[in-house]
């Protein structure tokens, strides 16, 4: 990584300290309604079947105008056209992108970037599914240095794939692909200071949104449960334990899940009825949610 990048990244940390809680908080804001904003633009032309960074059809193709829309695999992409949309456009332009496009059918669930579970150690490791269409974005820290072992590898740079009906299309050992430098520059004030630098996909959020503790206690109390399973965002697990010398009331118990059925919500929900026990309630990824592609390390350079 060159040193003009490492100035940039420390002055935007820098600039970033010197501001008022308060200033930070309304340049954030600026910036989320900036973003929803772009994303009118996009669902508007998405729903009729059009680009709106292009203007284009979706199921348009010209190598003189690559287009992000390119990813959505219109008739005549290939796998060597990929190069033509990374120079043009950035990987946060991109993710945010493939982000929008899955969350038109749906709700985070088709969007995986919990850090857990991932392969672990990597600063970017993300899942993103449309219908039949999957891609993924990988980057180890290595990768973001870049390897001085190769010279189509030495600048900072992530790995991509896409896979079409479950099958490869692109793997992440086909290209080195390389950051924009507001890439570069966002990411390493993001490793400098985590405290001050967060990367939100505003309408394009994902499971890590979702699986955070702010988010717990709605998923709990609010949560309802989806007609078909496949579909289900969450999974909630509850344990009810009776307090010593109390037991737990089986009709009492059947009562509760008969109330959330008839209303449509959790039975973890309704759980602080039941009297003299305690509960513990667990929440993981829905069986609806879409697994996070592992990239394996080799033992050559990637």
């Amino acid at each position: 990584m060159t040193t003009p990048l490492l100035d940039k990244a420390a002055k935007l940390v820098s600039h970033l300290k010197a501001m008022r809680p308060e200033d930070r908080d309304r340049a954030s804001e600026e910036s989320i309604r900036q973003a929803e904003a772009e994303h009118e633009e996009f669902l508007a032309a998405f729903s009729i079947g059009h680009c709106y960074l292009c203007g284009n059809p979706l199921s348009s193709f010209s190598k003189k105008t690559p287009c992000l829309h390119w990813l959505l695999k219109p008739k005549g992409f290939k796998k060597n056209d990929l190069p033509a949309v990374a120079q043009r456009f950035g990987f946060f332009q991109a993710q945010t992108y493939l982000r929008w496009v899955a969350n038109t059918e749906g709700f985070a669930r088709h969007i995986n970037d919990l850090p857990e579970e991932g392969t672990g150690g990597k600063l970017i490791e993300l899942t993103v599914r449309y219908r039949s269409l999957e891609w993924s974005f990988s980057c180890a820290e290595s990768d973001f240095l870049g390897h001085a072992t190769s010279q189509h590898s030495k600048h900072p740079h992530y790995h991509f794939q896409m896979r079409i009906e479950q099958r490869p299309f692109i793997n992440f050992s086909d290209f080195h692909v390389p950051f924009k430098e507001a890439d570069i520059v966002g990411l390493e004030a993001k490793r400098v200071a985590p405290h001050l630098v967060k990367h939100a996909f505003p309408r394009g959020e994902g499971m890590a949104e979702v699986m955070n503790e702010a988010s717990l206690d709605t998923l709990v109390s609010a949560g309802s449960t989806p007609d078909i399973e496949s579909e289900a965002l969450v999974h909630l697990s509850s344990m009810v334990m009776a307090d010593e010398g109390s037991q737990i009331d089986g009709t009492e118990l059947y009562n509760l899940f008969q109330e959330a059925k008839a209303k449509g919500v959790t039975v973890a929900s309704l759980l602080h009825k039941l009297q003299n026990t305690s509960t513990r309630v667990v929440v993981s990824p829905g069986s609806g949610v879409v697994e996070q592609a592992p990239r394996s390390g080799r033992k050559k350079d990637l």
